[in-house]
């Protein structure tokens, strides 16, 4: 019998985990805190409703623990965000007994969450990375000024410190903030202090979206780099510095070296995606980041022949690995619901960028949400977010426009007067 497989979250991630798990007929689990989510109606995973790591640390392991006694056996668990990393190393004790944790020892966690420790483990490795300041508070801010360059970014320490609960807003929803003066920088840092205190100051890579490059790799529990994969950013939303909404499966196989050296560095297990960002001036990959765990465009690896997740089951389940051999392959991955709202805003906005948005759409592709195999979740959202989402958007441009046509004449009508 198969060890059951614990997924925290259904959205991309998750969906992807539990699809790429459940056509190997694993049976799987799936947690989630929001009950009409898309990964919810996926027929390759049980939903079982249970608190957020994030919000509800203590009550999310008490529900666990109930679950993990009446499996009756030990399940293989997946984070999918980087609170469900620091949930599982937090409780690690607690949740033993119960479950595999398919996630690294607490120091190779912070050398990866922890984008300070990520810098020094670069240098230390030898790996080419942006210079870097730590921030901690405002004199040290101060100190740094006369060693900046501009344009440069400011980062968390930590991406889950600016996501907790209040301070996703203090920041104003981003998750980097790119600085073109001094100005700037000190009245950004007055806003984000207010959240968190201590921030990251690195070096702009200059470059666009497509100059982003990830080397997805697997460690086994001893660290040796089992198999990896390569990606290539093709569209952010938004763009510099958002979320990937089209990604596609590339080969930069000379980015998987200075990544074995880094995460062996730290003695990494288990799945990373190491994101770099090719530097024109200097004609070098610069390190940008290191994922520690699943992220939205894993799936890639299974059409590539190198499925991370199915291979990170195999070993916490103790069944042998397969020989695995990275096919190159010219397919993308493309987040729907991102990209026809992007399409659509463009069309909106009357500005022509949707014909680009297309062209770089094309080829061959898979979905986030949308799959033959597994159609519900792609139809429930369209039907119960999507659509309704539309209309209200719809109604909002119809009722704006005719608000400037009426005053326009309203204003028309006081001149004549």
């Amino acid at each position: 019998m198969h060890a059951t497989a614990i997924v925290m979250n259904m959205f991309y991630t998750g969906l992807g985990i539990a699809r790429s798990l459940g056509e190997h007929g694993i049976p799987v689990i799936g947690l989630t805190a929001k009950p009409g989510i898309y990964g919810n109606y996926t027929r390759y995973a049980k939903i079982v409703v249970s608190p957020d790591s994030r919000d509800q640390p203590e009550a999310l392991l008490n529900r666990l623990m109930e679950l993990g006694k009446e499996l009756g056996h030990r399940a293989v668990i997946f984070p999918t965000r980087d609170d469900d990393v620091i949930f599982l190393d937090r409780y690690r004790k607690e949740l033993s007994p119960y479950f595999i944790l398919t996630v690294p020892e607490s120091a190779a966690i912070q050398g990866c969450l922890d984008k300070w420790e990520t810098y020094l483990a670069a240098r230390k490795a030898n790996v080419q990375t942006p210079r870097c300041w730590l921030i901690e508070n405002e004199n040290d801010l101060r100190q740094a000024l006369p060693n900046l360059v501009y344009p440069c970014v400011v980062k968390p320490v930590a991406a889950y410190h600016w996501r907790k609960s209040g301070h996703w807003a203090l920041v104003g929803g981003r998750k980097a903030i790119g600085i073109h003066s001094e100005e700037e920088l000190l009245s950004e840092y007055k806003a984000i202090s207010r959240a968190d205190t201590r921030m990251l100051v690195q070096e702009l890579v200059a470059g666009d979206d497509q100059c982003l490059v990830i080397a997805a790799c697997y460690f086994d529990r001893q660290s040796n780099f089992v198999a990896g994969f390569n990606l290539q950013k093709v569209l952010q939303v938004p763009q510099g510095f958002g979320t990937g909404c089209i990604v596609q499966a590339t080969n930069r196989a000379e980015l998987f070296e200075p990544a074995i050296r880094l995460l062996q560095e730290i003695r990494y297990t288990g799945i990373a995606e190491v994101e770099y960002k090719w530097d024109a001036t200097t004609r070098q990959y610069q390190l940008i980041e290191v994922n520690p765990r699943p992220w939205d465009q894993h799936r890639l690896g299974r059409v590539c022949g190198v499925d991370l997740v199915y291979l990170a089951y195999l070993e916490h389940a103790g069944l042998p690995l397969p020989v695995t051999t990275c096919r190159e392959r010219s397919v993308k991955w493309v987040a729907e619901d991102g990209f026809i709202t992007a399409v659509l805003q463009s069309i909106w906005r009357r500005d022509g960028s949707f014909r680009r948005l297309l062209r770089l759409a094309r080829g061959s592709r898979t979905y986030a949400i949308w799959s033959w195999r597994d159609p519900l979740p792609f139809l429930v959202y369209m039907s119960t977010r999507f659509v309704p989402a539309l209309v209200a958007d719809g109604f909002r441009l119809v009722w704006s426009r005719l608000s400037s046509k009426l005053w326009r004449r309203n204003k028309s009508l006081v001149y004549e007067g």
